[in-house]
């Protein structure tokens, strides 16, 4: 599987995990706020710095996720699958924390952002390789639809 097929993967399901496992976090610690129209997502300051240290993150919430999904399929009840997804979603904020020049809330954006944006998931593409060492890929990735649940 190329980079980029990884990428577009990762960052729906990150987005959509990553989303779900701040929401429920958020939606403990106070009242849903009333709906708005969202803006359209744009990256802060989508620099090279930003998107090094997003990149850094983002494969730190990968291993996250890659620890913790097996699990959630496997557990018994749902009641097991939600503490499991809350527990992710912790240690999912932790990395982003941890991980220099970036805040949770930024990561959030940039990853919504470069799933409508083929130059900035471009760029990111580039940094995760330049990250984990292979080759920076040739081609813009494609774009997929984000998923609902």
């Amino acid at each position: 599987m190329t980079l980029n097929k990884t990428l577009l993967s990762g960052l729906s399901a990150l987005a959509i995990g990553f989303g779900a496992a701040l929401g429920t976090a958020g939606a403990q610690e106070a009242a849903p706020a009333p709906q708005t129209e969202a803006p359209a997502a744009q990256a802060p300051q989508a620099d090279d710095a930003k998107l090094k240290s997003f990149a850094v993150a983002f494969l730190e919430v990968a291993k996250v996720n890659q620890s913790y999904q097996p699990q959630i399929e496997q557990a018994g009840s749902p009641e097991d699958q939600q503490r499991l997804r809350q527990e992710a979603g912790e240690k999912m904020v932790e990395a982003v924390n941890e991980a220099d020049g970036i805040t949770v809330d930024e990561y959030n954006v940039i990853i919504q952002a470069a799933q409508t944006d083929p130059e900035l998931a471009r760029r990111i593409n580039n940094h995760l390789a330049e990250a984990v060492g292979g080759e920076q890929p040739t081609q813009p990735p494609a774009q997929e639809p984000a998923q609902q649940q």
